[in-house]
């Protein structure tokens, strides 16, 4: 099963792209084609039990895969798999079945999370960009329970990441949850947003326990941007959630001497209050206040260290931007 699957219902057969031409394989000749019929079967029939399952199956094809020697043909054949799901998963979105949905974003993320394990980045960066993609989609559907299910998996690809030093895959998730966020803030999505923010301080904590301190410091980053965007939209809650996530990664950031990410976090959470001043949001601008009195700053540079640090940190935040 090489290249890209693409379900016809009016014929009832997978087609696979191969190279410049194409041939027609009967869906009785491979358990994957068929599998993956079924599940768009069952996916426009409305059958959620049936999607899942045939959800589950494609990720178990998918793990074994993983597990077999390496190739061309190896590699192709799982990425197939990977959009394979993802598509089922928009399928699934279309007939607003969230459970359906939020069981293809777990699945793409064991997967990313399995490939990372066996030290097969691009499988796991792929699966990790159609889990980013989905989850932006059902965002933009409206579908909160569906958009946090796929949150939920972005943050666990980069909590996981962080761990074995997979520092692309750790910084792809966090931007993706980013994005997501924003988009969920756009149309007030508050479980996705609330869990999109509280997964990245996680991931940031996680790389601060491995001191990876580009990860550590775009997640504080991207907090402040959120915290920002929070309070720019005068949402007190999520604002709050901000500098909550923000305060628990300073605390993690202390236990590991990442002195310069400590500052980075104790600027944004000034940034945020005063900001929150602005816009009279006492109890967020209360929080961020607390937040700051909370962090252990007793060995944090000195003045002139720190304003050096802060110009690092502002040519760093632009950068990042760009990049996000």
């Amino acid at each position: 099963m090489i290249g890209k699957l693409i379900w016809s219902k009016d014929i009832g057969l997978i087609r696979i792209i191969l190279g410049p031409g194409m041939s027609y394989v009967n869906e009785n000749e491979l358990d994957e084609v068929r599998t993956i019929e079924e599940g768009f079967k069952k996916a426009y029939d409305q059958d959620t039990k049936g999607t899942v399952e045939a959800i589950d199956k494609l990720r178990n094809f998918a793990f074994q895969l993983i597990h077999l020697n390496v190739s061309a043909e190896n590699e192709l054949d799982i990425k197939a798999l990977v959009i394979s799901i993802g598509d089922i998963g928009r399928a699934a979105a279309e007939m607003r079945m969230e459970i359906a949905c939020v069981t293809s974003s777990r699945a793409l993320g064991d997967i990313a999370i399995e490939a990372a394990g066996q030290k097969r980045e691009p499988i796991a960066i792929k699966a990790l960009s159609v889990v980013g993609n989905l989850a932006m989609e059902f965002a933009a559907k409206g579908m909160d329970t569906a958009a946090k299910g796929a949150a939920e998996s972005l943050g666990n690809c980069g909590k996981v990441s962080s761990k074995i030093k997979m520092e692309t895959m750790t910084s792809l998730s966090e931007i993706y949850l980013m994005q997501v966020a924003l988009k969920a803030m756009e149309i007030n999505l508050s479980e996705t947003v609330i869990a999109s923010i509280s997964l990245l301080g996680e991931i940031g904590a996680y790389s601060a326990e491995q001191t990876m301190e580009i990860s550590t410091l775009e997640a504080a980053v991207i907090l402040e941007d959120l915290g920002n965007a929070a309070v720019k939209k005068k949402s007190e809650s999520y604002a709050k959630a901000a500098i909550q996530a923000l305060e628990n990664l300073g605390t993690a950031v202390s236990q590991y001497g990442l002195k310069s990410v400590l500052v980075q976090i104790a600027w944004s959470l000034e940034t945020i209050r005063v900001f929150t001043l602005e816009q009279n949001l006492k109890d967020a601008c209360r929080a961020a206040k607390d937040a700051l009195e909370s962090l252990n700053t007793a060995e944090m540079l000195d003045e002139e260290q720190n304003l050096e640090k802060i110009q690092e940190i502002k040519k760093f935040h632009s950068l990042f931007l760009k990049k996000s």
